[in-house]
């Protein structure tokens, strides 16, 4: 990732988090457990009523991750980005939206920003209803 693009991204959202634990969700489909992460939204600014009112991929996989990996059913959850390498030498990096639970945040420095693979990233693997 460029100083450039860097920047813009620390400029549109000025806290950089890593995810803890240890999500098999997370390894199998960004090659760690712990990507780092942006805040966008809370889940309830994002959809009327939170997460659990929407049948959409990012919802449904969140309520599959829940159930897989017994997140906490209290507090806060958030949709932002996972921050992920270009696709080519020459492309920008990519964001992909996920919702996380604020217990699987931890505050991390900007300069320890770790892009992740999307090499592992399938249709199938984005979505885990069609894993069932």
């Amino acid at each position: 990732m460029n100083r450039y693009e860097l920047a813009a991204i620390r400029e549109d959202y000025n806290k950089l988090y890593r995810l803890r634990g240890k999500s098999d969700y997370f390894r199998e489909k960004y090659g760690t457990p712990n990507p780092d992460f942006v805040i966008r939204c809370e889940d309830i600014e994002a959809w009327e009523g939170g997460w659990q009112e929407w049948d959409i991929p990012v919802c449904t996989i969140y309520g599959w991750r829940n159930g897989v990996e017994l997140l906490p059913t209290e507090g806060k959850v958030y949709y932002g980005y996972i921050i992920c390498a270009p696709l080519t030498e020459l492309g920008e990096s990519i964001m992909l939206g996920e919702l996380v639970h604020e217990s699987e945040l931890e505050p991390v420095e900007w300069d320890s920003l770790e892009t992740v693979t999307t090499k592992n990233i399938t249709f199938e693997k984005s979505d885990p209803g069609l894993l069932r």
